[in-house]
């Protein structure tokens, strides 16, 4: 496993992008066009690109010569490279992508205020009531915790939102780890949180506890 991150610390240049442009498909210069925000569309294709490269990298192929599908709730994969599973994630300045030889699933959420109804809505009976539970100084940092983690969880299911929010329960630990309380018939996973920057909250959830210690910053110039 090894999980691989881009800090987006200034815009792409029009060169720059262009350049990422021809690595990708139409499909996707296509849904990068159609973003009405500039940043929304660089986030895109620099996840793209950066999938392309870790891949180009491990097999000695061109990074324009790698395709993409999606599975039935979206989980995209590359169907010449069987033994590779991948997600992307990203929000904000950053740019995530986790890569094993089984199911694995990323998440990272910036934080900003937000109403707790929405724990309440959407999260099981276990995770709000620790929620509610901890210091009012630090709910939304644990919000965004469980957030990251639940999507994280369900990424790595690759379900969708087939498989409700409530159906599982996360929980961190204050000795930072996580444990899961799955869904009936559903197969063992693990967890694991990353702090790459103050204002994110970011999760992994693979199907083994084999996890990198930390995450490999990668630059735009690697990915050109």
């Amino acid at each position: 496993m090894k999980i691989y991150g881009i800090c987006m610390e200034r815009p792409l240049k029009q060169h720059e992008t262009d350049r990422l442009m021809s690595f990708v498909s139409a499909e996707k210069r296509e849904k990068c066009g159609r973003f009405y925000h500039e940043e929304d569309a660089h986030r895109t294709l620099l996840g793209d690109v950066l999938v392309r490269s870790v891949i180009s990298e491990e097999y000695g192929v061109n990074k324009e010569d790698i395709d993409f599908f999606t599975q039935e709730y979206g989980k995209p994969y590359a169907p010449a490279f069987p033994d590779i599973d991948f997600n992307i994630s990203h929000s904000g300045r950053w740019v995530i992508c986790a890569i094993d030889a089984e199911p694995i699933g990323a998440d990272i959420e910036k934080m900003k205020p937000i109403s707790l109804d929405i724990a309440k809505r959407f999260f099981s009976e276990t995770e709000y009531r620790d929620l509610l539970s901890t210091h009012k100084d630090e709910q939304i940092s644990y919000f965004y915790h469980l957030w990251s983690m639940k999507e994280s969880f369900i990424k790595q299911a690759g379900k969708g939102l087939s498989l409700p929010l409530d159906s599982f329960s996360v929980r961190l630990r204050q000795d930072g780890r996580v444990s899961v309380e799955l869904p009936e018939n559903h197969k063992p996973c693990f967890i694991k949180t990353y702090d790459i920057d103050p204002d994110y909250k970011m999760a992994v959830c693979a199907a083994h506890s084999r996890f990198p210690e930390s995450v490999v910053m990668k630059m735009y110039e690697e990915l050109l």
